[in-house]
């Protein structure tokens, strides 16, 4: 069997940013050090730093003492305002592309736009951007018209694009007034338009990242739409022996929080097949 990866997979700029700073002060200050939920969104490298002494808790209201660590994501406005009062020492990872965001959402909101954010209500980046609206926005995962004189709307980093445009499309018919930032991450449209290509050669697919990882699931959505035989594993545990038979080529990406050596594993199992 033929293996073909694409040319970008694994850590992002964001997330090997963050990565290499919390690293880095574990080392040197030898102080307890606390990530606001996982620092991104891989089981595996979460324990990882576990071990080393970077432990992620779900409560900011527990933390009394340590380095604090915001993460990848982003935090909530008030989980910002009590760590700054507690008078924590801070370590912001908050990836830029996830302030550019927040920067956007609240200048929308400052000039009289509803601000609509395209995104998963649930996962913390959108939670973050909505708490610095003082939760005073819409949060869209499917098409629908809203009447509105004023409507900004911004997206989740890791949005993929079909999902967006249509989304936006929707808004124009109820709406005065339309203004768009396309906000999604530049390293998350490049991942999912070579995953897209890499598909269509393939006979086969597979998607390495967390399944707690939304960027991870939307590649996996956008390669599906290509090519439907199509996975989402999380480690080479994950892969069946069975899903190869008559199978000779194979193609494999992964998501922006999907550690390097993870891939070669899975690369390597694939192979010895």
């Amino acid at each position: 069997m033929q293996v073909l990866k694409t040319k970008h997979l694994g850590f992002c700029f964001g997330v090997r940013r963050a990565i290499n700073i919390v690293l880095r002060e574990a080392e040197q200050s030898g102080k307890k050090i606390y990530t606001i939920g996982p620092i991104i969104h891989n089981p595996q490298m979460v324990k990882d730093l576990k071990e080393k002494g970077i432990v992620p808790v779900d409560n900011v209201y527990q933390i009394d003492d340590g380095i604090v660590v915001f993460r990848t994501h982003g935090i909530k406005k008030d989980e910002e305002a009590y760590i700054k009062n507690k008078g924590l020492p801070i370590i912001d990872t908050t990836c830029p592309f996830v302030k550019r965001v927040r920067k956007r959402a609240i200048f929308l909101k400052k000039n009289g736009y509803k601000v609509v954010i395209v995104g998963d209500k649930n996962h913390p980046e959108v939670k973050s951007v909505l708490s610095y609206l003082d939760n005073d926005g819409i949060v869209l995962q499917l098409p629908t018209s809203i009447k509105e004189k004023k409507i900004g709307v911004v997206s989740q980093t890791t949005q993929d694009k079909e999902t967006f445009f249509n989304i936006v499309r929707g808004l124009i018919e109820g709406v005065e007034e339309l203004r768009v930032y396309n906000t999604i991450c530049h390293s998350t449209e490049i991942r999912q338009d070579e995953a897209a290509i890499l598909a269509s050669k393939v006979d086969l697919m597979l998607i390495v990242g967390g399944k707690n990882s939304s960027n991870t699931a939307k590649l996996y959505n956008v390669v599906k739409r290509v090519q439907q035989n199509s996975y989402h594993i999380e480690t080479e545990k994950d892969i069946m022996p069975g899903w190869f038979s008559g199978i000779n080529k194979i193609g494999i990406t992964g998501g922006a929080s999907t550690p390097d050596h993870i891939l070669d594993i899975v690369e390597r199992r694939v192979k010895n097949l």
